[in-house]
């Protein structure tokens, strides 16, 4: 799978974050915790090959296309948002916050795919 990476930034994990997982601002001003809800105000996925425990450095992707793990099936080309474990899912509503466009469908939890990062 190719993915296009866009702006990388280091910052500190406040929470554990998982691997192809989205992440959220943190309290202080270089952190970040993996999301957990829809109405999280994201910021980017994480771009590590692993895990990162809290009070670690994280690379965190802020744009571009990114690999990140399904919470269920969608289709290509729907709006997403994110699960309570950080994971890709459709979004249901107008006031969900967005984390970008599906470049390919997730045929169950846990696939992992690619998504145009498209925060808002």
């Amino acid at each position: 799978m190719s993915i296009n990476p866009g702006t990388i930034k280091t910052l500190i994990a406040a929470t554990a974050v998982a691997q192809y997982r989205a992440v959220k601002f943190g309290p202080g001003d270089d952190d970040v915790a993996q999301a957990d809800a829809v109405g999280n105000d994201l910021i980017g996925v994480n771009a590590e090959p692993a895990d990162v425990p809290a009070g670690s450095r994280i690379d965190v992707t802020l744009d571009g296309l990114v690999e990140i793990e399904a919470g269920a099936t969608f289709a290509r080309g729907v709006d997403l948002t994110v699960d309570a474990q950080g994971r890709a899912v459709a979004s249901g509503a107008a006031t969900d916050a967005k984390l970008g466009k599906a470049w390919d469908a997730a045929n169950a939890a846990g696939d992992i795919v690619r998504v145009k990062l498209n925060i808002r």
